[in-house]
């Protein structure tokens, strides 16, 4: 690791406590209902098949932003999807929360957020006891990394507008391409 990027690290991490600290102070929300991402998981789940079992068993998604960044083990994660258990059964009417991390997407194009909403939506599956979350076939699922590419998240890629594909008879199937210096 650079001192450069060691020390950029250092300074968000100090942003971000700094943030975290006015936010308290201020009474300001750390996540909120997202309907824009309720309106995007809806429309990719009405074009993509292999989200059928999310219309077929009639599965209740919430989505939610998150203002605070989420790592774990070391990691950056960009969104996750878990499933509502036990008494959170009680007070919440969904069977699994979508959450986005803004502090960790923020740099992600519309098309990449698309993809990223497909990959949260694929953890959603059902097994002999009802509704469960699927694991990764690999750090990622094998159809989105053979259809975008596995640099489809990263920092200033160009990935397809998966929406407009599928409408227009495409499969969505090109590859992530880094944008700018074309060599």
């Amino acid at each position: 690791m650079t001192l450069e990027k060691l020390y950029a690290d250092l300074r968000d991490d100090e942003k971000q406590r700094l943030i975290k600290d006015l936010r308290k102070e201020l009474e300001i929300t750390d996540y909120e209902v997202a309907d824009d991402l309720r309106t995007l998981g809806e429309n990719i789940i009405n074009v993509m098949p292999e989200l059928h079992i999310i219309k077929d068993y009639d599965v209740k998604i919430g989505y939610v932003r998150s203002y605070e960044a989420k790592k774990d083990k070391g990691r950056q994660i960009n969104a996750d999807c878990r499933k509502v258990n036990g008494t959170y059964t009680a007070y919440l009417p969904f069977d699994f929360i979508v959450t986005f991390y803004e502090p960790n997407v923020y740099h992600m194009t519309e098309n990449q957020k698309k993809i990223l909403m497909l990959h949260e939506l694929r953890h959603i599956g059902i097994g002999e006891r009802g509704f469960r979350l699927e694991n990764h076939d690999i750090e990622d699922f094998t159809n989105i990394l053979t259809r975008f590419g596995i640099d489809w998240s990263g920092f200033n890629q160009e990935v397809p507008d998966i929406l407009a594909e599928v409408k227009a008879g495409g499969g969505g199937g090109k590859k992530a391409k880094p944008k700018g210096n074309k060599k």
